[in-house]
């Protein structure tokens, strides 16, 4: 075999091996368990859940990792005030004040998928890497979400894509 056709079959497998690795992305469902959003999470494999606290009305979030198992995680919380339903003494992880917000870091809660009720009063978000989903822009008050890890490959991507537009 020529050089040329070795590195011809060396590029095509890497091609091939490209189009079915798995990439993490984070599945959003509605209560029917259709998908509504499938986010890339980024190698860093990363989101936050934004909400507006119902009693203090300042800004919440969350921070998930997605775990080896597939699970998702929870490593830390944010807090822009101290009160009612937020942590004023450290149960767990290292509470710090950084320029007047509150960060929770350290946690480690493992969770198999999360489910949420669309609240609009609550402004919920998902931010992935840097782009923010509202919920009420896509759910009904009340509505059910579902969250959970999917590792997807580029050909799965594609042909996800491709059912789209024909739908």
């Amino acid at each position: 075999m020529s050089r040329r056709y070795a590195i011809l079959l060396l590029a095509l497998v890497w091609i091939v091996g490209l189009l079915y690795f798995p990439l993490p992305h984070l599945a959003v469902e509605d209560a029917h368990g259709q998908l509504v959003w499938q986010p890339f999470l980024g190698l860093e494999r990363r989101f936050s859940l934004r909400y507006r606290h119902s009693v203090q009305k300042t800004l919440c979030w969350e921070d998930f990792i997605v775990g080896e198992n597939g699970d998702l995680v929870l490593v830390a919380t944010r807090y822009e005030s101290l009160g009612v339903g937020l942590p004023f003494a450290v149960g767990e992880g290292q509470l710090l004040n950084k320029e007047g917000q509150f960060h929770l870091t350290g946690l480690n809660r493992h969770f198999p998928d999360l489910v949420l009720r669309a609240m609009p009063v609550a402004e919920q978000a998902l931010v992935v890497r840097g782009r923010t989903y509202k919920f009420n822009d896509s759910f009904a008050p009340g509505a059910k979400i579902k969250l959970r890890a999917k590792d997807l490959s580029l050909l799965q991507l594609l042909s996800y894509k491709l059912s789209k537009e024909e739908g």
